[in-house]
């Protein structure tokens, strides 16, 4: 099957830069670039920094290969080699459906931290996730879409709103067998970012970004936020294109550690209905920061949510770690 055209979402990418690192205001960066091998096995590279102005506090960088998404080798370069000793009880670990648990199992006080390895382990699950983009558009490109086998379809519906049993995408996928597949917008260039390698052809790249600054410099009653997430593919001609994009605005009170307002905008979605997710992120205003992940975790399910959306509202939990930063 050819690139579908006729029901894809919103495409509206950030092309405006990051606002500039002043005294004040803190940043967390994260991205996971994952590049696949023969199809069954993949290396996959994640980072995060945080800093505070121009000061860099913290940083990590993980590499891994997997073999059908499980973890055959890791290593870390971070603080010694504590976090190095960590992460080899992950090995023979499945990235996917319970690798969060296993996390919280295997690095409770990393967790506890909400630190950077943190966020790379907890984000990884939905980046290993959409990689799988890379090997259903090279498919398409070598005219070897696979069929999908009978009632696939409705077994996938209702897991999110692009997913909804009336869906675009699941329409299609009935009526053809396989899984739509569209191409994003090209991706503006991105900034105020820590140092990575470039993307290479038929990669994947999550990235996000988490700012945090005080409403008056002067009396710390109020501190604003703001979150810019995006997944984006390197196709064999080196043009990325965006697959996800959202931003998320919005304020917290440093006392109570407690989300006050929280704005979320749609940018770049791969089907029509989409959306439609977008008012659930307010779900969280009144939410403590130390609660979020296991709530949204556990409350945001079903057609009125987007998966990509409900990670990228999980990942405010990192402004305790933030407003913490010294």
């Amino acid at each position: 099957m050819p690139f579908v055209t006729d029901i894809l979402g919103p495409r509206q990418p950030v092309v405006q830069s990051a606002p500039p690192l002043v005294a004040g205001r803190r940043r967390r960066t994260s991205t996971i670039d994952t590049h696949h091998g023969d199809g069954r096995g993949s290396v996959v590279d994640l980072r995060a920094r945080d800093v505070d102005g121009a000061d860099v506090l913290a940083q990590v960088r993980v590499r891994a290969h997997l073999v059908d998404f499980v973890i055959e080798d890791i290593t870390c370069a971070a603080d010694g080699g504590l976090l190095q000793g960590q992460l080899q009880k992950l090995r023979g670990c499945r990235v996917g459906a319970g690798f969060r648990s296993t996390v919280g199992k295997l690095l409770p006080e990393e967790v506890r931290r909400s630190s950077l390895l943190n966020l790379l382990l907890d984000d990884w699950v939905g980046a290993s996730l959409v990689s799988g983009y890379s090997n259903q558009y090279t498919a398409i490109v070598l005219g070897a879409e696979q069929k999908l086998p009978p009632g696939v379809a409705d077994r996938m519906s209702g897991i999110c709103a692009g997913f909804a049993p009336e869906a675009s995408l699941i329409d299609y996928a009935r009526r053809h067998d396989v899984i739509p597949t569209g191409r994003g917008p090209v991706a503006p260039p991105l900034d105020g970012l820590h140092e990575v390698e470039p993307l290479r052809a038929r990669g994947m790249r999550r990235f996000r970004r988490l700012d945090a600054w005080p409403v008056d410099a002067e009396v710390v009653e109020s501190v604003n936020f703001e979150a810019h997430f995006r997944d984006s593919h390197m196709d064999d001609d080196l043009v990325e294109t965006i697959v996800h994009e959202y931003t998320i605005a919005g304020t917290v009170d440093p006392s109570t550690r407690t989300i006050t307002s929280v704005n979320a905008e749609v940018r770049v979605l791969p089907w029509q209905e989409c959306p439609g997710a977008i008012g659930s992120a307010a779900r969280v205003t009144g939410m403590s920061l130390n609660e979020i992940r296991d709530r949204v975790r556990g409350e945001f399910v079903g057609t009125s949510t987007c998966t990509h959306l409900n990670d990228t509202v999980r990942a405010l939990a990192d402004l305790g770690a933030l407003l913490d930063l010294r």
